[in-house]
């Protein structure tokens, strides 16, 4: 499998382990996009090791609070 990848998610940035569906396909998102929308962030995140919506500390997850400082963060 290739390495997952998302522009909503940077290596170094937020935790390894934060998982979302969009990682999982290979399509190329259109630059244009953004101008038929509406800004809304409606993706599903999870964790790769709890497998749910929340991370070992039983805290959500999210690309906003996964990140370094958080004690079950890894890079």
């Amino acid at each position: 499998m290739q390495s997952l990848s998302s522009p909503k998610i940077v290596l170094g940035v937020h935790c390894g382990k934060l998982r979302t569906k969009g990682m999982y396909i290979q399509s190329i998102v259109d630059p244009d996009e953004s101008m038929f929308y509406d800004k809304y962030e409606a993706s599903a995140y999870w964790c790769s090791t709890t497998q749910t919506g929340f991370g070992p500390d039983g805290q959500p997850v999210r690309p906003d609070i996964c990140k370094g400082g958080r004690g079950c963060c890894k890079f």
